[in-house]
C-alpha cells in the first residue's frame, strides 16, 4: 500500500507539473522551423549570419520559449529580430551574427521551440534541422573569374620593359666621358629632430584601457573601434572582413582587439559586460 501511495502521488506531481508548464506555453500551431547559413562556405575570420526561421498559422506579437542552440565552435558578434504577421500567420526571423576562429567542419546542434500543439492541446517541443557547415581559411584558392592568363602575360611584359630600362641606362653611363674632377662634397643637412611628444600606438591603446574601464558602455566601445580602425587605415563605413584584411597577418594583437570591438560595438544589451571585459583583455594585451 506504501508504494501504491507514493506512485500515485508521483503521477499527480508529473500531471500538474504538465498543467503548469502548458498553461505558461503558447497555443500555436507550428508549419516551419528551420536553421540556415547565409554562406555556404564561411572563411576563418570573417563574419556570417546564422539564420532561424519559424512559421506559425496563428498571428502573434512575439515567439516565446525559442532557445538557440550552445554556440561553442563560432563567437557571437551580435543579433536581430524580426516578426511578420499576415492573413496566413506569422513569420519570425532571427539573424545570429558570428565569427569562426578556426578552419574545419563544425556543425551548430537544432533551434528548440517549447509551445502547445492547437491542434490536439499537448505541450510539444518542436526541433529544426541541425547545420553543417564547411569553414575555409589560409590561402586561398584562385577564384574561377581571375584571369590567370592575362596576369601572367602583364606580369611578363613588366619584366622585359624592367629589362630593357636596365640595358639602356647602362650603356648611357658606359658611353659618359670619365669626369676630371670630383665635386666637392656638400654638408649634410642637420637631421630634423625627431618629435618624441607624438602618442604611440602603445599611448592611444593605455588611454583607450582606462577610459573604458571607467565608462563600460556601448558608446564608449564605438569610440575605441573607431580609433583602433584608424590605425589600420581602416574607417567605420567597412566591414570586419574587410579592415582584418588591411591588417598585417602576423599583428595577432591588433586582429583581437578588432574582432572583440565589433562584437562588444553589435551584441545585445545583456551580452555587453561581458564584451567589455573581452575589449579590456585585449586592450591589455596591446599595451604590454
Amino acid at each position: 500500500m506504501a508504494r501504491l501511495r507514493a506512485l500515485i502521488a508521483f503521477v499527480a506531481c508529473v500531471c500538474f507539473a504538465q498543467a503548469a508548464l502548458a498553461q505558461t506555453l503558447q497555443r500555436l500551431t507550428v508549419t516551419q522551423l528551420t536553421l540556415s547559413a547565409n554562406q555556404g562556405r564561411p572563411q576563418v575570420e570573417v563574419p556570417f549570419d546564422l539564420i532561424v526561421t519559424a512559421r506559425v498559422r496563428e498571428r502573434v506579437s512575439e515567439l516565446r520559449n525559442l532557445d538557440l542552440p550552445v554556440l561553442s565552435d563560432v563567437e557571437l558578434l551580435g543579433d536581430s529580430q524580426t516578426i511578420v504577421s499576415d492573413a496566413h500567420g506569422t513569420t519570425y526571423t532571427e539573424r545570429i551574427r558570428v565569427v569562426a576562429h578556426h578552419s574545419g567542419t563544425i556543425t551548430i546542434d537544432p533551434v528548440t521551440l517549447d509551445a502547445v500543439d492547437a491542434r490536439d492541446g499537448r505541450a510539444k517541443r518542436y526541433s529544426s534541422n541541425s547545420l553543417t557547415l564547411t569553414i575555409g581559411g589560409g590561402i586561398a584558392a584562385v577564384a574561377p573569374h581571375v584571369d590567370v592568363l592575362g596576369i601572367l602575360f602583364t606580369l611578363l611584359r613588366w619584366a622585359i620593359g624592367v629589362a630593357a630600362l636596365i640595358l639602356i641606362v647602362r650603356l648611357f653611363v658606359r658611353r659618359r666621358p670619365a669626369p676630371r674632377a670630383q665635386p666637392v662634397a656638400q654638408p649634410l643637412p642637420p637631421p630634423v629632430p625627431v618629435d618624441r611628444t607624438a602618442p604611440t600606438r602603445e599611448d592611444l591603446l593605455r588611454d583607450a584601457r582606462v577610459t573604458l574601464a571607467a565608462h563600460r558602455d556601448r558608446a564608449t566601445v564605438l569610440q575605441i573601434r573607431t580609433i583602433a580602425r584608424g590605425m589600420v587605415g581602416a574607417t567605420d563605413a567597412e566591414t570586419l572582413g574587410d579592415v582584418l584584411e588591411r591588417t598585417q597577418a602576423g599583428d595577432r594583437v591588433m586582429r583581437d582587439l578588432l574582432i572583440a570591438l565589433e562584437r562588444a560595438a553589435f551584441t545585445y544589451d545583456d551580452d555587453i559586460p561581458t564584451a567589455v571585459e573581452r575589449v579590456l583583455l585585449a586592450l591589455d594585451a596591446a599595451t604590454r
